[in-house]
Formats: C-alpha cells, structure tokens, sequence
C-alpha cells in the first residue's frame, strides 16, 4: 500500500496538469468551430499521451532517483490519467449545459441523420424509439459526463500500458567510491 500512496499524490499534480490541457484542447477546438468529429480532434489522444509520458518520466527522474519499474511508471500514469479524467468530466458537464447547450441537438440530429441514411427501411416509430434511446444513454449532459469519464480513463489506461514500457528504468542506485591516488 506505501507504493501506491507515493505514485498517487505526485498522479494528482499530473493529472491536474493533464485536464488543464486538455480542457484548453476542447475550447480552442470550440472557438476555432472545428466539428466534434473531425479528425483534427484526435490531437487530444496526442496531448493525452504527452502528458502521461511526462507524468512518468518527471516521476522517474524526478522522485524515483531515475528509476522506475513498469508497474509503477504504469500506475503513475494510470492515476494521472484517472484524475485528468475526473477533472475532463466536470468540465463537460459545464461544456454541454453552459457553454455549448446545442451539442445535444446536434448528436440527435446526427443520430437521426445516420438512422434514416442507414439504408434500412424503418418505420416513423422505429425512428422514434431509436431517438429516445439515443437521447436517454447519450445525448444529456449526465450521460456524455458520464461517457466522457469512462473513454477518458480506459484511452489514458492503454496509453499508460504502453506508454510504461519505454519508460521503465529497472535497477539500483550504485555508490562508487573513488579511491585517492597516493604518490
């Protein structure tokens, strides 16, 4: 349990970072009107990773003498992630309630726009009781805070895994003595 005390308190100062970022990401995003679904959007998975890798590095370098074991660089960026997430959450309640209330009509208007181009034929009450369904499990600001935690964390979980592996630095901190050379 002392292990994952001294990972945990650093992860929050990361993780704190790490939503900062990627909160401006959303709202640069949102000022510049580049659509949710935009390909440019995947620049947050490039943020994500960077701030896991410095969570880890600055925890390895930094705390750990230079050395960390893969367990523990990935528990570093786990609860960085996991933090992040948290703090990624708050803000897109605030997001889709405050500052772009008209998201939840434009993920309906999506949803309709993809059922009725599916290509299927369906009738107006399928339609409906697809919508109702897309409005109760995702298009409220619960639901994407919600959304928004769980992709968050397991997006930082398998970049954390991955992320580890090329920052673990295995092994001990060796003292060496210099020996005074007599003449």
């Amino acid at each position: 349990m002392e292990n994952q005390k001294s990972v945990i308190k650093p992860s929050l100062s990361y993780g704190l970072y790490l939503g900062i970022a990627l909160i401006l990401f959303s709202l640069i995003m949102y000022l510049l009107d580049i659509d949710r679904e935009s390909p440019i959007m995947y620049i947050s998975y490039l943020v994500m990773a960077g701030g896991l890798f410095w969570a880890m590095i600055s925890f390895r370098d930094k705390i750990n003498g230079g050395f960390v074991s893969y367990g523990k660089a990935f528990g570093t960026g786990f609860w960085t992630g996991l933090f992040a997430a948290i703090i990624g959450a708050i803000f897109t309640y605030i997001y889709v309630t405050m500052i772009d209330p008209g998201m939840i009509e434009e993920i309906l208007f999506d949803a309709e726009e993809e059922i009725l181009n599916s290509g299927r034929e369906m009738s107006d009450q399928e339609i409906e009781q697809g919508l109702n369904f897309t409005e109760k499990l995702v298009a409220n600001p619960v639901a994407l805070t919600i959304w928004s935690f769980v992709m968050n964390t397991f997006f930082a979980t398998i970049l954390s895994l991955i992320i580890a592996i090329f920052v673990k630095r295995e092994g001990t901190i060796e003292i060496v003595e210099e020996k005074g050379t007599e003449e």
